[in-house]
Formats: C-alpha cells, structure tokens, sequence
C-alpha cells in the first residue's frame, strides 16, 4: 500500500502555470480585489495575512479581531501563537468565542480563497497530475492506496472526483473511493459538527457567543454553504481544528481514524508532498503502526523543508525508514520534471520482497 501525505505546501504549490511568485491573470485577480498571489491557498504562517480576501472573512467574525495583530508580527509562528491562545481557555472565558470565530474563518475565507483559485487553474493541478501517476502504477501493480492529508481545502477530492469519476457525498464515502481512501484529520472546510440544539433564533454570532455553552456533537456531515448555520433544519460548527503548535487534535470520525490505523500496517511506501511533519500524534501513529522500513520519498520547496521533514520523521530512529528520495523543487517541480523519479519510487519492490 502507498501512502501519500499532503501538507499545506501541496496547496500552495498546486497549479504549474502559477508557481508561487508568478502572477496570475489579471481579471481573476481583479475578482478578489488585490494582489494575484492574494489567490494562492496559504501556508500556516499566511493564514492570517493582511488580503483583501481575508480582511473581509475576519470581519465577519469581529470576535478574534483583537489577536490578529499578534498573528502578523513580524517573525511570529502563527501556530505557536495560536497554541499560547487556546492554553488561556481555562482562565479566561473569552478565548471559547475568540477559538470559535477563528474556526468560522478559516472555514469561510479558504472556502473563498479555494474558489477563486479554482477560477484561475480550472481544474488544471498538480494533484491531477500526481492521481493519474500514482492510478496507472495502481492498476497495473493491483495496489491500494492511502491519502492523509492535513489541509481544510478540497482540491484532492475535487481531483478523486474528477479523474476517478467518484462521487462524494457523505462522509463515509471518503473511505469507500475503490482502492483509495482518503483521511482528513484536520477537518474540511465543506464539514460541520451537529450542533445539539433547535436552529430557531440562531445566527453565526450567537453560537460564537454561546460556544462554550453549546452541545457540540462529535457527528459530521458534508455542508454545502458558506459560512455554515443551518442544513435540513439542523445546526452546524466547522469542522476544522486550530492549527496549533505540535497538532494533536483530530477533526474527523472516529471512523476514519479507526480506517487509518487499519491501514498503516499495510504500508509499504510512503510519499509526502509539502508536509513539515510537526502533528505528533500522527508521527506517533507513523511510528507505531507502520511496519520496518517502508521506503520514503519526501517532495519539498527546497532542501531545507525536506531536510525538516525528514529530521522530524526519524525523531525516533533514523532507521525507521528503508530508502529515502528528496525532491526539492515542490509539488511542481515533481510534476513538471521529477515524474520518472517518482515512477521508479512507486515501480521498485518493497523492501520487504527484495529480502
């Protein structure tokens, strides 16, 4: 089985006609009102960055304005900030609305940031690319194959759904993709928790008010609006984590993990794509579940990010991993000139058959 794992680096360098620093056009930037690469899904540290885009998201939710000036200083790590923040919750009150807005607006501005970066690529990604790579060496080896990802965006199922001709429409169906199954442990930002009480007289503000009153349940579905409130006459929250510091919480079914570690056992190859290997639960689940020595290619924007991604894979033993491949030029530069590496990644025995 290949696992393949998405970081935020495969969103931000998802389209070959614009790697990050080329400009888009001109009228789908004039669309978002800004600078083109206003358009391009954001790293961790850009999540709060001062777009037009993303001005506009903040002020529907006014209730985590006053961290947002914190959130861009200067050198800040954005997630580190946001960890200090939801470590305050136990003493101060005000952090429940303040943590709660801040999932309404990721939810909300990636969900704009996403479509008007649809308008620019129109279904031309690297992702698509990758799925027919990694779909002709499945079906001619009769593999199966695993995606983690830990972005809230929905370009991978957008591209499942295009290339593969499946539909999602429940969330069990990430599970059930033919020989694919795709794990979204950070949440999405088309899924809402149930929220346990009658929609009469609720709004988005009333429920960021009334968070840490409020019966969250731990049942997901597929939202089909933005901002989410109501759907067949029930309430919903976003479903999507805070990006903390060392990300140990998972958003998604139980379900899903359950289907993840059943899987891990299984691997034989491991590919990740723009992930900086900081969530430790899940690098402790990599380290307990994954059997000896699956072979490893990491697929970087340059040597340093590989570099990290590696450090932090091998923590606990530089062995753990059989054979390992460094691409440093991105997503696109694996697409537009790495395929053939790629391909003798995927096409040579696992280790355990060469012994």
């Amino acid at each position: 089985m290949l696992l393949v794992i998405f970081g935020a680096g495969a969103s931000y360098d998802s389209v070959p006609d614009f790697v990050p620093g080329a400009r888009l056009k001109a009228r789908v930037a004039a669309a978002a009102g800004g600078n083109p690469e206003d358009l391009r899904p954001p790293l961790a540290n850009e999540l709060f960055d001062n777009r037009p885009l993303f001005v506009n998201a903040m002020t529907r939710f006014p209730e985590f304005l006053p961290l947002v000036p914190i959130l861009r200083k200067k050198g800040v790590a954005v997630e580190k900030e946001l960890a200090r923040f939801q470590a305050q919750a136990d003493k101060f009150p005000r952090v429940h609305q303040e943590l709660a807005a801040i999932r309404y607006y990721l939810h909300f501005a990636l969900w704009e940031c996403q479509r008007f970066w649809r308008d620019a690529h129109k279904g031309i990604t690297n992702h698509l690319t990758l799925l027919r790579e990694i779909e002709r060496w499945r079906y001619e080896c009769s593999e199966q194959v695993c995606f983690v990802t830990f972005n809230y965006d929905t370009m991978l199922e957008e591209a499942i759904q295009q290339f593969l001709d499946f539909e999602i429409r429940k969330v069990d169906d990430y599970l059930s993709l033919g020989s694919y199954m795709l794990i979204k442990l950070h949440g999405s930002i088309n899924w809402g928790y149930e929220i346990d009480i009658s929609p009469t007289g609720y709004t988005v503000q009333r429920i960021i008010k009334e968070r840490a009153s409020l019966q969250i349940t731990n049942h997901i579905e597929l939202i089909r609006g933005h901002p989410m409130l109501e759907q067949e006459g029930r309430l919903y929250f976003p479903a999507v984590s805070i990006p903390v510091e060392n990300k140990d919480e998972f958003t998604c079914p139980e379900k899903h993990v359950e289907a993840l570690e059943a899987a891990l056992p299984k691997v034989t190859k491991v590919l990740t794509v723009g992930w900086r290997a900081t969530e430790q639960d899940f690098l402790n689940k990599l380290q307990y579940k994954l059997p000896e020595k699956p072979d490893l290619m990491i697929i970087s924007g340059d040597a340093n990010g590989a570099g990290e991604t590696y450090s932090n894979l091998t923590r606990q033993g530089p062995t753990r991993y059989r054979q390992t491949q460094h691409g440093e030029n991105g997503f696109t530069g694996l697409i537009m000139n790495s395929l053939g590496l790629l391909d003798a990644f995927l096409r040579e025995p696992p280790s355990e058959v060469r012994r």
